[in-house]
């Protein structure tokens, strides 16, 4: 027995004296490998630790990072630095990069602005960081001896990035009245921190109350809440960490899963090509059409071409075949000029020589459709051919009219070349297509058209929803007026009649003309079209401007469109872009249901997801919240921001285990994500584990205390 035991203790001593050993290697492993990366760092020069250190230091990947310091030349690195840059110019090829030069220009500014009193460079400043990675502030706010509150500033962002609100702000405040602007923290800090004195410590309904009656509601709301739309309690023991958790996202912008998507929608883009350059002086022309199709909903139709053949490349092959490479891009942006989305085309195909001899004396352009509701856009065109390695780009507003719902709207005038019956089951997706028949616009705009040749016409007259049996025997007086604006009086009217009966029950009616140009002489005409109904005020028109011309353009064209178009409907992705313009007009009640549909429809679209629950979240309608996750889960891209908000609906709903499920779910593939161990140590004491709640609020406190990944 004795023997035995002290063979058990010999083996444990072994063990121990092993695992010392393992550990001691590991650590000077480890040792070594910090000392070479640290060597490895030591090599670069001056101008290149600058760049990594501060130049891109909020903007670049930990991968990007990780490459960079293993380079191990300078040509590499140069070469490395050239390629960062590109990736990020909004125009690849372009030989100015507007980026770099703000990038630039931010740091310079956070310099100059933000260094006194930090007792740093401004750039490292938690305002100098904001400042570099998100720009300027639309709206600036500064308190700076405001009675019974510590100095403060605020800036409120309009930003489009998916992983943060489309509004919010960030505010900073001196801690105890002095040093730097350092960020506030509604959840790490709380408004008692913002208020000097004894009175309101660890007490943010007497600091709540000081600062409201100190400087107004407003921003009392904010010391709870940095989103607009979040609801607050401020009575609730425990506060948001939304605004936490986007702090967290701004703080490591460069390392969030979209920012990454898109590096590497760029990355991948600009690896097929050596460059691109935007053509200036030249643009495109450019053809719109609002429609409405079979169920009502409203698009806009565009058709983007080139103004001379010449102007696209088609490469013959070895095997004699030929082939292209055409991309088609559209900014969609509101009223204000915010972005709301981005469409982007790639056609490549190989064609045999009948089709080239077909096409290779035409216009080449671009016809696609938007899915557009109601309201003013404004619209930036880029059309690539990557053969010749050259973009052109032009630039549109357009106007989706409101059915109007006591009348008639003409939504606009199409003039067209051609008319041909389209196939039904695409009659939805294809451009320029209505009443079952294709049109293919003609020409430029502004039109031209030559000495004696016809102008043919098509549009849509928008009604109400109905049934057509109503307005049996109901006619529309359609007038047709054509004059030239420098001529007064010379003008030729031409009337018709058409049967209401010819709506369709969503609305719509769809009309068309072909009026003779003879002995017209060349010069600038306006064409109006109004349309009234006899006994009835309801009265519509529009008017459309072309030029006569005795020598026109050639008007051969020969329009690409997307080979699948039923991609966009099957995935969501019109659904998505319709819900994102109706939540930009303000309109969340009928942005929600499209957002829903598109989330359905691909549970992986992240951008839908996200949106949606800050739409139902505003609302405080829990159980949607709930249900959406029920049926769409999350994904290992959604944002923290809207996990946090997951689990609050159920917290909210009195699922706190619920909500801890969905924490824990979400931590797997984000196991440094602080604001996330924040909330799940609030559930897990909700529900009564104490023990795993203090793991938890310990593991948050040590990420979110974390210095930040600068130098």
């Amino acid at each position: 027995m004795v023997a035995a035991s002290h063979f058990r203790s010999s083996q444990t001593t072994t063990r121990v004296a092993r695992g010392i050993l393992s550990l001691l290697v590991s650590v000077l492993l480890g040792l070594g490998a910090i000392a070479a990366g640290a060597a490895q760092k030591q090599k670069l020069g001056k101008s290149y630790r600058e760049w990594l250190d501060r130049d891109a230091a909020y903007l670049i990947t930990k991968e990007e990072r990780d490459a960079f310091l293993k380079l191990a030349s300078d040509d590499a690195r140069d070469k490395f630095i050239q390629q960062f840059w590109d990736i990020r110019n909004p125009n690849p090829g372009s030989p100015e990069n507007t980026y770099k030069d703000e990038i630039y220009q931010r740091i310079a500014y956070a310099d100059a602005r933000f260094g006194g009193g930090s007792g740093t460079e401004g750039w490292r400043t938690d305002r100098g960081r904001t400042y570099i990675t998100l720009g300027a502030p639309q709206q600036k706010e500064t308190y700076l001896s405001a009675a019974n509150l510590f100095p403060i500033e605020i800036w409120f962002y309009s930003y489009n990035h998916p992983a943060l609100p489309a509004f919010f702000y960030v505010m900073f405040y001196q801690r105890d009245g002095f040093g730097d602007m350092r960020y506030y923290s509604p959840f790490m800090d709380g408004p008692d921190k913002l208020v000097p004195g004894t009175e309101a410590i660890n007490n943010r309904k007497t600091a709540l109350k000081m600062i409201q009656d100190s400087v107004g509601p407003m921003v009392a709301h904010l010391t709870l809440s940095l989103i607009p739309n979040e609801p607050v309690d401020p009575s609730a023991d425990r506060p948001s960490l939304q605004s936490d958790a986007m702090l967290a996202t701004i703080k490591s912008l460069a390392n969030n899963p979209f920012t990454k998507q898109d590096l590497d929608r760029r990355r991948n883009l600009i690896g097929s090509v050596t460059a691109r350059l935007i053509v200036p002086g030249q643009n495109l022309d450019v053809t719109t059409q609002p429609v409405r199709d079979s169920h009502g909903l409203t698009r806009l139709d565009y058709a983007i071409r080139y103004r001379q053949p010449s102007d696209f490349t088609v490469e013959s092959r070895a095997d004699g075949r030929y082939s292209y490479i055409l991309e088609a891009r559209v900014t969609v942006l509101d009223s204000d000029n915010k972005p709301i989305f981005t469409q982007e085309k790639s056609i490549s195909e190989v064609i045999d020589k009948e089709q080239f001899d077909s096409m290779k004396d035409k216009r080449i352009g671009y016809e696609g459709s938007l899915p557009l509701p109601p309201g003013k856009y404004h619209l930036e065109f880029r059309l690539t051919d990557w053969k010749k390695k050259t973009a052109l780009e032009a630039q549109k507003d357009a106007v989706i009219p409101e059915i109007n719902q006591a009348g008639l709207t003409i939504s606009g005038i199409l003039p067209f070349s051609l008319a041909e019956a389209v196939d039904p089951s695409k009659a939805e997706t294809t451009p320029f297509a209505f009443a079952g028949m294709k049109f293919t616009p003609l020409g430029a705009m502004p039109l031209l058209i030559g000495l004696d040749q016809p102008i043919q016409l098509a549009y849509q007259i928008w009604a109400p929803p109905a049934d057509p049996h109503v307005y049996s025997g109901q006619k529309l007086e359609i007038e047709y007026a054509l004059g030239r604006p420098s001529a007064a009086g010379a003008s030729t009217v031409t009337k018709e009649e058409v049967s209401k009966d010819q709506f369709d029950p969503t609305g719509s009616l769809v009309n068309g003309k072909k009026l003779s140009l003879d002995g017209q002489p060349p010069g600038n005409y306006m064409l109006t079209i109004s349309i009234s109904q006899p006994g009835s005020s309801q009265h519509s028109f529009s008017t459309l401007n072309f030029s006569v011309l005795a020598d026109p353009p050639a008007s051969g064209i020969w329009d690409l469109a997307d080979p699948a178009p039923e991609k966009d409907v099957e995935t969501g992705v019109l659904d998505r872009q319709r819900g994102l313009c109706l939540l930009a007009e303000g309109k969340a009640d009928e942005a929600r249901l499209w957002l829903r549909r598109a989330l359905n429809r691909n549970h992986s679209d992240d951008i839908a997801r996200s949106r949606l629950v800050d739409a139902y979240y505003a609302k405080r309608d829990y159980s949607a919240i709930m249900s959406l996750f029920a049926d769409a889960g999350i994904t290992d891209r959604t944002d923290t921001d809207t996990i946090l908000r997951i689990a609050d609906s159920f917290g909210n709903s009195g699922e706190a285990g619920k909500a801890v499920s969905a924490l824990e779910a979400a931590l797997g593939s984000r196991p440094e994500d602080g604001p996330l161990y924040f909330s799940l140590a609030g559930y897990y004491k909700e529900i009564g584990n104490a023990q795993k709640s203090a793991e938890a609020s310990k593991k948050a406190q040590s990420l979110m205390n974390r210095a930040p990944a600068t130098p």
